[in-house]
């Protein structure tokens, strides 16, 4: 059995893992980069970490790193209770540990360089500083529980919660059958608007959201007016623990409407008894940032983790103003 075979039986009985880290996920991009995955057991079998990475090779210089489909990947750990999470001391030893089996492994590809985000739940980044990588830090907004919705609403900034009463009074509604094409056209169209490339060619999305349109853990979210135009849309994924907030369209000519404060109010609704909270994907630019403060979405760290192996990629992060050890 390969580690991705083994992934793909982990992954069915771990609905916690990671969307970006599932293998369903990780599956549908397969033809934009090789994918692989560390998986780590104890001396007995059971199950401690996994580490899914993409492999990129051109010439004599291999990196490891993610897709941009994958925003977040690193390590998840799997605690032998759930006791072990509570226990400071007995939980950074278990983790410490089996990090370093995973920093074995990854030292034995002999890489040229490392680059990853790791999930917010990864915090301790000193196995990986003893080894000579470094490390910054980036955010995402999250509501960690969107399951009363009562609170939920509560505790909306005023402008939100009158932006959906008055969606709701002027008639939108938001569907979540939307077409993939009709969603990555209108999707194009939103950037066009704004002059700007649209980010599901630029990246290689439009394959992809094609091969997980059918995946019962997404959906393409929209808005539409009484008339039946399209205001707004977004694309949904989500996992056990969180959904996630990727791609969103607005027609900016049409914002006051309040279609996107409707949309993610009704994405919650939808999403009672699916998952427990709402990850924004946030984002280093401010006023999008303060947009999902609005809605009680607090702030987040993850750690972005690298480390040039070879002198040529040293020399570019030296360029790129990277802190290169």
């Amino acid at each position: 059995m390969t580690n991705k075979e083994e992934y793909k039986a982990i992954c069915s009985e771990h609905p916690e893992i990671p969307v970006y880290a599932q293998y369903w996920w990780l599956d549908a991009i397969s033809d934009k980069c090789d994918w692989d995955v560390i998986v780590v057991r104890d001396g007995n079998g059971n199950l401690t970490a996994t580490m899914p990475y993409v492999v990129r090779k051109r010439m004599c210089f291999t990196t490891i790193s993610y897709p941009i489909q994958s925003p977040l990947l690193g390590i998840h750990f799997f605690y032998p209770n759930p006791e072990m999470k509570t226990d400071n001391y007995e939980r950074q030893t278990f983790e410490e540990k089996y990090t370093f089996e995973i920093l074995n492994a990854i030292e034995k590809m002999n890489p040229s360089l490392f680059s990853q985000n790791f999930s917010t739940d990864f915090g301790n980044h000193l196995p990986f500083f003893w080894h000579g990588y470094s490390q910054s830090t980036r955010y995402t907004y999250k509501l960690e529980s969107i399951e009363d919705l009562d609170s939920v609403f509560n505790n909306l900034r005023k402008s939100k919660q009158k932006q959906i009463r008055k969606a709701q009074r002027e008639g939108l509604t938001t569907s979540f059958d939307m077409n993939v094409d009709d969603f990555i056209e209108f999707h194009k169209y939103t950037y066009k608007m704004r002059g700007e490339f649209d980010l599901i060619c630029r990246f290689g999305w439009e394959e992809f959201l094609h091969k997980v349109a059918d995946h019962p853990n997404t959906r393409f979210v929209g808005v539409r007016d009484k008339e039946g135009t399209l205001l707004s849309v977004f694309f949904l994924a989500w996992d056990s623990r969180y959904a996630y907030y990727l791609l969103t369209g607005i027609d900016q000519d049409k914002k006051s409407f309040g279609a996107p404060s409707l949309m993610l109010w009704d994405t919650f609704i939808f999403l009672q008894g699916k998952t427990k909270g709402f990850d924004f994907e946030g984002s280093m630019t401010q006023g999008i940032g303060s947009s999902h403060r609005e809605f009680g979405a607090k702030l987040f760290p993850y750690l972005h983790i690298y480390k040039y192996y070879s002198t040529p990629f040293r020399l570019l992060g030296k360029l790129l103003g990277k802190k290169v050890k």
